[in-house]
Formats: structure tokens, sequence, C-alpha cells
């Protein structure tokens, strides 16, 4: 199966209202345009949608996360843990739009930063 790129104004959109920040540190995931913290992924792209990952706990302090479905992005009816699409009426205002990331990256922020792992290369070196 393959994804779809994503729609370039979809791109732009997320690109203007993700939070400037020197916390934020923007890659790819999937090809697919993402923003981390302290090494946890908390916003980016997958095909049409905006995506969020947030412990639930979290999450259910947003009320415009309140109408989000689950993000199942192989389409098998399993959704991700802790993934949600953000709503597409969210996504099309942007003031709401980046009010939803600045408090993702709020909330994120205060999750210990993620260490590295040693890969097995690595192991067997040491």
């Amino acid at each position: 199966m393959g994804f779809k790129k994503s729609p370039p104004d979809l791109i732009a959109r997320f690109d203007a209202v993700l939070p400037q920040s020197p916390l934020v540190e923007r890659k790819k995931m999937f090809g697919y345009p993402a923003s981390f913290v302290h090494g946890h992924f908390f916003a980016g792209l997958h095909e049409e949608n905006a995506v969020i990952r947030l412990p639930e706990s979290l999450w259910k302090k947003l009320p415009d996360l309140a109408q989000a479905g689950g993000f199942d992005p192989m389409r098998t009816g399993k959704v991700m843990k802790d993934w949600l699409v953000i709503p597409a009426t969210v996504v099309a205002q942007p003031q709401r739009f980046a009010a939803l990331l600045e408090a993702a990256l709020g909330l994120v922020s205060t999750l210990p930063p993620k260490t590295k792992r040693k890969t097995k290369r690595a192991a067997k070196k040491a």
C-alpha cells in the first residue's frame, strides 16, 4: 500500500501555524512533515490529515480534540495508541489550529526528554 503525499496547501498551513519555539525540532517522519520536542513527536502530517500524539491524560485537556478520530495509517481498523487525527474543522481555522499545536507543545514539553537507545550494533561494540 502506498501513501499519498500531503497536499501543498496543508503543508503550508501546518508550517504557518507550527509554534515558533526553539524547543520545536522539525523533521520528516515517513516522508511527512513532523514536529518533535525533547525527542517526542507531538504533531505532523500524514496524507491529507494533520495528526497529533499525546498521552490520553493530556489530550483530554484539549477541547479541540474532543471530536478527534483515532489514527489508523494502515487502514487495518487498529488505531495507534495516543495518536489522533486533528478534526478538519480545527485544521481549517488557522487560529484554532495554531492554538491546538501550541497547547500540545506545552503539554508534551513537560514530559521527560527521551534518551537515545543503544542499537544492537553499538551494544556489541561496548
